[in-house]
């Protein structure tokens, strides 16, 4: 689907960047399929909404057969659904069709007055040339325009865990840890440090491929489990590195000082918000006790 000022097409590149947008302004998912019809039916409703309100949410559109993944992390069973986040959580969810005056009904207990909805329009229109940025591979163009936002508005925490993001992209790790530890606010950058312990967990490490085999050959080999699941994490499969994580907690306590624990606790920690987490925090339990 295009894009517009007020809408954007969610990849796995760019999913973090738009959870992160909804610290500014609510964000909602749209979750919908070119062989849906009840999907075509809701889509200008929504973009009818999205050019009305001008930047006060951001409609953000998942293909789902596109992102298989993105659905499932996200407990989506039938489309078209819709789902809306603020602050990074769960603030209300529709299923189906619904007609204009639902949807209307689920976001505007969360929207800024009409007279405020500048700076609003404007982070809409940031985060989307950011995305558009680092989809394309243009990452220093995504830098510099996220350091002089920063410069700009210095107490706009959500820039610099985006900047801290994007340098991730290209490996720049130190540099975001830099970054990331001038950022106050925990819960903000949860998701952002999960992600750099797990890239520097895999630095210099051997490929997936390689991994898959070894876990394929040998049931006790713990150490291509863990490493196996960091990169299931990386690659946005929650779900599969939680159960290689949790065989190495089985099996091994030992490795990595109790390394498969720790790595679920991260994992943990990074997908605050996801409903998910419950049910990852009672295997883990069950687990240990």
């Amino acid at each position: 689907m295009a894009e517009t000022n007020y809408t954007i097409d969610v990849t796995p590149e760019n999913i973090n960047d738009v959870v992160q947008m909804s610290a500014r302004v609510p964000v909602l998912l749209d979750f919908w399929a070119e062989w849906c019809g009840p999907c075509k039916t809701l889509t200008p409703v929504l973009e009818k909404l999205a050019a009305e309100y001008q930047g006060r949410f951001l409609l953000a559109k998942v293909d789902t057969d596109a992102n298989q993944m993105i659905a499932q992390q996200l407990g989506v069973r039938s489309i078209p659904a819709l789902k809306l986040i603020v602050q990074g959580q769960l603030a209300g969810e529709l299923n189906g069709a619904q007609p204009e005056s639902e949807i209307r009904r689920l976001l505007e207990p969360y929207l800024g007055a009409a007279e405020d909805n500048g700076e609003e329009e404007q982070a809409v229109d940031f985060a989307g040339e950011v995305a558009r940025a680092r989809a394309m591979g243009a990452h220093d163009q995504a830098i510099e325009a996220l350091q002089s936002a920063i410069a700009e508005q210095p107490d706009q925490l959500s820039h610099q865990v985006l900047l801290a993001e994007v340098l991730m992209d290209v490996e720049r790790l130190e540099e975001a840890q830099q970054v990331l530890d001038n950022v106050s606010d925990d819960k903000l950058k949860a998701a952002a440090l999960g992600r750099l312990f797990f890239l520097r967990e895999l630095e210099g490490f051997e490929s997936a491929e390689s991994l898959q085999y070894r876990v394929a050959q040998d049931a006790n080999d713990v150490e291509a489990r863990y490493y196996l699941g960091v990169n299931c994490v990386l690659a946005g499969e929650p779900d599969a590195a939680m159960e290689l994580f949790l065989e190495v907690l089985q099996k091994d306590r030992g490795f990595k000082d109790d390394g498969g624990h720790q790595a679920i606790l991260k994992l943990i920690e990074m997908m605050q918000g996801d409903p998910a987490v419950a049910r990852y925090r009672r295997r883990l339990f069950t687990c240990l006790y």
